[in-house]
């Protein structure tokens, strides 16, 4: 079988989407499956490496973005995969690249898959509109939104979901087929074995310390800002410190905010997965004010390595943490809420919450189990 990922939503720096299409290259490698991933990139270039082909399609950025790219060569992306003649597709965006998939299925067959791994119609509909004219008319552009993708997906062979919150999403707007697939994690990289003495050391953190720890894009739909203005309420008796990693628009104001207080260190985005894994083994809590997650793959990294979390009570951030058990989930939007929760938590009681939490991923998420899934679901079609 010869799978092509499909996808806009795909960046150097990129998080969820990039994660997830480098361990599926990882077992298709392992497995002798040939991937084709096709995404946007500065050049047109084409790559290959045993079972592995990987295509750049030259695109400009996202209007406002330095990260990720916007490709409309929609007859570019027609003809290589005629050449490329996959047996699966699979689409990680909803715009433009969904459609050309569908029209190459018509002309030359195979299957189309689409993963729901961003809430579109609620983060970068609803949200962002609701500020700027009003919640009436950013419900009914949500609700566009949502028929939208509704058409989009019911053309689509499989729609796979990342977690039961998405899958419920999903059927709310109509995507009934809509199937619930999880996310997995490597176990053996992230892991509170990596917890390095001397990593807390560079970051200026002792061992009494209790260092927070974000890594993800620094967006307005991830809310950064909370988690800067919750760790401002935090008083030094406690003697935090906010350790955050990433790349995106509103990393220049951050690292202002990070330069007035020592108690702060921005990171770039980690590349090198096994130095993301010792920085997160090496912190005390993770912190997540996302309010539109879809599965959290960042905060299950951060579980396994033995992190408790405390996030917001939305999205699949439910699904994720056991409030009161492996973390906390307080009110979406409110720095108050983040930082009472931080502060009223005796510091002993974090370890124990946190072997909760990497217990229940080596329980419950598994790379391969995954893709075994999602291959079987293939084949029986």
């Amino acid at each position: 079988m010869k799978l092509c990922s499909l996808t806009q939503s795909y960046a150097p720096t990129g998080g969820g989407v990039r994660t997830f299409l480098h361990a599926q290259r990882d077992w298709c490698r392992e497995h002798g499956i040939e991937h084709v991933l096709m995404v946007p990139g500065p050049t047109d270039t084409i790559t290959r490496d045993g079972v592995l082909t990987t295509i750049t399609i030259a695109s400009p950025f996202v209007p406002g973005s330095n990260v990720y790219r916007l490709l409309l060569r929609s007859d570019r992306v027609l003809r290589l995969l005629r050449a490329e003649l996959p047996d699966v597709i699979e689409l990680h965006c909803a715009y433009n690249l969904p459609w050309t998939a569908l029209l190459h299925r018509r002309r030359h067959g195979g299957i189309v898959s689409a993963f729901y791994m961003t809430d579109l119609p609620v983060a970068y509909v609803e949200a962002p509109l609701r500020g700027r004219i009003g919640p009436r008319i950013a419900r009914l552009a949500r609700r566009a939104a949502e028929r939208y993708l509704r058409t989009l997906y019911t053309r689509c062979d499989f729609t796979i979901a990342i977690s039961p919150a998405m899958q419920e999403r999903l059927r709310e707007f109509g995507v009934a087929h809509a199937r619930c697939v999880p996310l997995g994690v490597d176990t053996s990289l992230f892991s509170p074995t990596r917890r390095s003495v001397e990593v807390r050391a560079r970051l200026g953190a002792g061992v009494d310390d209790l260092v927070l720890v974000y890594a993800g894009r620094l967006d307005a739909e991830k809310r950064p800002d909370v988690l800067f203005d919750a760790f401002a309420l935090l008083p030094d008796d406690i003697r935090p410190r906010l350790v955050v990693a990433g790349e995106g628009p509103m990393r220049e104001r951050l690292a202002a905010r990070a330069t007035a207080d020592a108690r702060v260190t921005l990171l770039p985005f980690i590349q090198d997965r096994a130095e993301l894994a010792t920085l997160l083994a090496s912190a005390d809590v993770y912190v997540s004010a996302m309010p539109h997650e879809t599965f959290g793959l960042s905060v299950a990294e951060a579980q396994a390595s033995g992190l408790p979390v405390v996030g917001v009570r939305a999205g699949a951030m439910t699904d994720r943490v056991r409030d009161g058990e492996d973390g906390f989930l307080v009110e979406p939007g409110s720095p108050r809420a983040l930082a009472d929760r931080i502060m009223s938590t005796p510091r002993d009681h974090w370890p124990a919450m946190g072997r909760r939490a990497r217990e229940r991923v080596e329980h419950e998420l598994s790379w391969s189990r995954t893709f075994e899934t999602i291959l079987d679901m293939y084949r029986s079609r």
